[in-house]
C-alpha cells in the first residue's frame, strides 16, 4: 500500500523572493511510500499558490514551471551530486515521520445514533438528526434513505468536528413529513467497515412519546414510594399511640398496658 505523507514549510519571504507585501511563498514536501526503504521524496516550491519548481528523488531532477524558475533549474540540475546529497537528507526526514503510519492506519468505528428532535406540525416539518461520534480517521459519510430510496432534499450536515482526542463527531439532519409504514434510515461509510452500515430510526415511538412515558414511570415510581412511606409512618403511629374517636381513652401499646395494670393492684 502506497502512502503520501505532506509537509508544509513556511519560508520567510527574503529567503526565496524579494520581500512583496500581501504575497507568501512555501515549500511543500511529499513523502511517497511504497514502504519504509522504497521512499520517493518531492521538493515543491510555490509563490502565491503557483508552483515554481519542483524536484523529484526518483529522477534526481528539477523540473521549472514557470520562466522565472528555469533559470533556479539549470542551476540546481548542474549538481546532480549535491541534489542526491539534500534528497538524501529529506529521505532521513520521512523515514522518521514514516514510523508513526502504523498509528495512521488504525481505524475506530463510529457510535451512530438517529433520533427525533422535532415533530411534524401542520406545514412545518419533522425532523430526525443522525449523529456520528468518537470516529477516526476523519473521512466519512452520513446519508438517509427513505423506503429503500435515497434521499437527496432537505437534508443538511455538519463537517466533521474533532473532539480534541483524536476522534471526530459528525451530524445529519433530515426534514421531512411522516408517512404511515414508511422506513427511514442513516447509512455511514467510514473506512472502519468494508460496507455501508445502516441505522434505520424506529419510528413506532416518536420522541415526544418516549419522555411522556419516561416521565408518567418516574411519577408512578414516586407515587408508590411516598405511599409507601406513609403507611410505614400511620402504622409506627397507631402502635405507638391511638388515640380513639368519640372518648378520652388512650389504647396504649401491650408493654405499657402490663405496666399500668401492674401499678392499679398496688
Amino acid at each position: 500500500m502506497q502512502y503520501n505523507l505532506v509537509i508544509h514549510l513556511a519560508l520567510l519571504l527574503h529567503i526565496l523572493f524579494e520581500a512583496v507585501h500581501g504575497h507568501y511563498g512555501f515549500l511543500l514536501i511529499l513523502c511517497r511510500f511504497g514502504s519504509l526503504q522504497n521512499i520517493e521524496l518531492i521538493y515543491s516550491v510555490y509563490f502565491d499558490k503557483t508552483e515554481l519548481l519542483r524536484f523529484n528523488s526518483t529522477e534526481n531532477k528539477c523540473v521549472a514551471y514557470t520562466e522565472y524558475a528555469m533559470k533556479w533549474a539549470d542551476d540546481f540540475n548542474k549538481k546532480p551530486e549535491w541534489l542526491h546529497k539534500e534528497a538524501e537528507k529529506g529521505i532521513a526526514v520521512c523515514k522518521l515521520f514514516g514510523q508513526f503510519l502504523p498509528m495512521l492506519e488504525k481505524t475506530v468505528k463510529p457510535e451512530v445514533i438517529v433520533r427525533s428532535v422535532k415533530q411534524a406540525s401542520g406545514k412545518s416539518p419533522a425532523m430526525l438528526i443522525c449523529s456520528a461520534y468518537d470516529f477516526y480517521p476523519k473521512p466519512i459519510k452520513l446519508t438517509w434513505m427513505r423506503d429503500d430510496k435515497a434521499v437527496a432534499a432537505d437534508v443538511t450536515s455538519t463537517e466533521e468536528l474533532a473532539d480534541g482526542d483524536w476522534y471526530y463527531q459528525i451530524h445529519s439532519h433530515l426534514e421531512y413529513f411522516p408517512k404511515p409504514g414508511e422506513k427511514i434510515s442513516c447509512v455511514v461509510e467510514h473506512a472502519s467497515s468494508h460496507t455501508p452500515m445502516v441505522y434505520p430510526w424506529d419510528s413506532s415511538l416518536s420522541e415526544s412519546d418516549r419522555n411522556k412515558m419516561i416521565t408518567g414511570a418516574a411519577g408512578l415510581v414516586l407515587g408508590v414510594i411516598i405511599a409507601a412511606g406513609g403507611l410505614i409512618y400511620c402504622k409506627r403511629k397507631h402502635t405507638a399511640h391511638v388515640i380513639s374517636a368519640g372518648s378520652q381513652y388512650i389504647i396504649c401499646p401491650e408493654p405499657l398496658q402490663d405496666s399500668v395494670a401492674h401499678q392499679s393492684e398496688h
